[in-house]
């Protein structure tokens, strides 16, 4: 096809040409009509006396399009919904002549019209205008552009979904792949046909065979809740055979309620967790956060921003976003903006280390509950730095919460991390001397805050984590390097980890930790092998994984309690509670005293033994043994 013809398909008709086609098309049926009606033989007085009726004809069409709009459609996407509004314009123009008709008893105006005249006039408008929109839908779909070596495609999901998603790929010329079929795990569906499209098993070996027969390269996954055993299955049959596989979002996702194209993704790391992901009641939420001032720290990172994106669908009456990074802030505003303009966001370029800074933020907007992200968590990289790890998670969660206390916040949040638990790394110490301080204000008669903290394990997709270095890895060719191949760690996604922080804000009490129930540990290995397949190659063929050896402060194996916390269930069953008395002593303030100091000093050779005195677990690993 020639570059014209397929500008031509990629443009829509404008709404004038659409509605003089329509104009004419029910001249024309109006016309057959008197024409079939007389039995073709009309002579010159027949049709001065049809003349009028022709006129008054025309006058309610133009009625009866202004009322349906008929014409505003795009004819390419005509579906039963359109149909159904020319057979409403029809009945509403039989309807409209049915009453003039009752008026002219006397024939004068109407002389050649009858009720058999309208009836059979009322069919052929129906006929005419629904044929042309179907007639249109099916040139287009046969001639649009179609690249010589296109591709085919299975849409995995025989149901709703599955008609919505090959609806959206038939409409798009530029998918250049052509759908083969529907394949689903039902046997009850399998040998049907929806769209004339045959439905396949989506079972083992039938599924291998059908994919080498078909030559697919491309599965739609069209189901609304698919387990994670489904579809890590699914991804280990299809690696070897080059097929990628593409997701279709929720349901409840979709751009107002409407499915498109650029919605497709490509399936992810974060989908083949060794678990369903954990869905939280964000109504509730919403009673929780609404009307309220929140301040989050930190809120330019990857953590703090999800939490970001989630509050402002709860309503907050201020949201203030700190951060050091005054690019991230102005970047997460925008985004901010465009799906909620109504939200009243201020931005604050600070470091929570700063007290006179903190305190002029505090003085100014009061907020009422405080989630407190702000923190270094590089492993191997603190070592090199501890004083900066000190400063940044000892010290600025000490002054954001000291302050927070003064000022009567009513719940103050700490984001920490698994590696708290029997810390081997300077980043690790650091946060569980933030947790033993945070509990210990808890301790003050005086205060009315909250103090609440939250673990993560490692979190997909967030800057600096695992996930981002094997992309980098797997798109420069390989190889993709492990620090060893026993290596396990607990991994949840970045919305699961905002959502935990905010239902943590909602169920803790003061002194509480808080975390989720994250199932087994995963392989690093097996997630450098899921990311390479994911990515379209072989593991170990045509991407190699090659183990080095630990890092400074790397643990083999991460712990989400220690062995002396008692944890229990909260109101929620993926969320477990450890509560204990704080551990804070004399001795520790002034450890953490001299601790603070030394850091100041950039004195690093001090900063390892003051931390084994405040914590008799730090076990400090050079990264060479475990």
């Amino acid at each position: 096809m020639t570059t014209m013809p397929k500008r031509i398909f990629q443009n829509f008709a404008p709404r004038s040409i659409i509605f003089a086609m329509d104009l004419t098309l029910v001249s024309i049926a109006f016309f057959s009509t008197f024409f079939l009606i007389y039995h073709l033989s009309v002579n010159v007085p027949d049709l001065a006396r049809f003349l009028p009726s022709f006129i008054i004809n025309l006058i309610i069409c133009n009625i009866c399009i202004a009322v349906f709009s008929i014409h505003e459609g795009i004819i390419r996407f005509s579906e039963t919904k359109d149909i159904v509004r020319v057979a409403k314009f029809a009945f509403l123009q039989f309807a409209i002549w049915l009453v003039l008709f009752s008026l002219d008893k006397n024939r004068v105006l109407f002389a050649p019209i009858s009720i058999p005249f309208l009836i059979f006039n009322m069919f052929a408008v129906i006929f005419l205008l629904g044929g042309m929109r179907l007639l249109v839908k099916e040139i287009y779909q046969v001639a649009q552009f179609r690249p010589s070596s296109e591709s085919k495609s299975l849409i995995f999901g025989a149901g709703m979904m599955g008609q919505v998603t090959k609806k959206v790929l038939d409409q798009d010329p530029k998918i250049g792949s052509t759908l083969v079929g529907f394949i689903d795990d039902s046997y009850y569906k399998v040998g049907k046909k929806i769209d004339n499209l045959p439905i396949y098993s989506a079972v083992g070996s039938d599924l291998i065979d059908l994919i080498k027969d078909k030559k697919v390269s491309n599965i739609y996954i069209a189901i609304d809740r698919l387990t994670v055993e489904r579809k890590l299955a699914l991804t280990d049959l299809c690696a070897p055979l080059k097929t990628k596989i593409h997701v279709v979002p929720h349901a409840k996702d979709w751009n107002r309620g409407l499915f498109q194209k650029n919605q497709l993704r490509e399936m992810n790391i974060e989908e083949l967790l060794h678990r369903d992901e954990i869905e939280m009641p964000t109504e509730i939420n919403a009673m929780q956060y609404s009307g309220a001032t929140i301040l989050v720290t930190g809120a330019a990172g990857s953590i703090g921003s999800e939490i970001c994106r989630q509050l402002i669908k709860h309503n907050v009456k201020l949201l203030i976003l700190l951060d050091q990074s005054e690019s991230g802030l102005f970047d997460l505003e925008y985004e901010l903006k465009q799906h909620n303009k109504n939200v009243d966001l201020k931005l604050e370029v600070a470091s929570a280390r700063e007290t006179n800074r903190i305190k002029k933020v505090f003085d100014e907007y009061h907020p009422s509950i405080v989630f407190h992200v702000a923190a270094y968590k590089h492993v191997p990289l603190m070592e090199y730095f501890p004083n900066e790890a000190v400063l940044t998670n000892v010290l600025g969660t000490k002054v954001v919460a000291d302050i927070s206390m003064q000022y009567g916040v009513n719940k103050f949040v700490l984001v920490s991390t698994d590696k708290a638990v029997n810390p081997t790394n300077i980043m690790g110490a650091t946060k569980r001397i933030s947790e033993i301080y945070i509990q210990s204000l808890n301790d003050n008669k005086e205060c009315h805050t909250q103090f609440i903290t939250t673990r993560f394990g490692n979190v997909l997709g967030s800057a600096g984590s695992v996930v981002a270095t094997f992309k980098k890895q797997i798109a420069a060719g390989g190889p993709v390097t492990i620090t060893h191949p026993e290596i396990t760690r607990y991994f949840m996604t970045i919305p699961e980890a905002a959502k935990l922080v905010l239902e943590a804000g909602k169920i803790g009490t003061g002194g509480d930790i808080l975390l989720f129930d994250m199932g087994e540990p995963v392989k690093v290995i097996d997630l450098a092998r899921r990311m390479i397949q994911l990515a379209g190659f072989i593991p170990e063929k045509e991407i190699q994984i090659v183990a080095t050896q630990l890092r400074p402060g790397e643990k083999m194996f991460e712990e989400l309690f220690k062995d002396s916390e008692a944890f229990a269930e909260t109101d929620h069953p993926k969320i477990l509670k450890a509560r204990k008395a704080s551990l804070a002593s004399d001795n520790y303030y002034n450890l953490l005293h001299e601790l603070i100091e030394t850091a100041k000093e950039h004195n690093p050779s001090g900063i390892a033994a003051i931390i084994k005195k405040m914590l008799p677990e730090f076990n400090h690993n050079n990264g060479t043994a475990e």
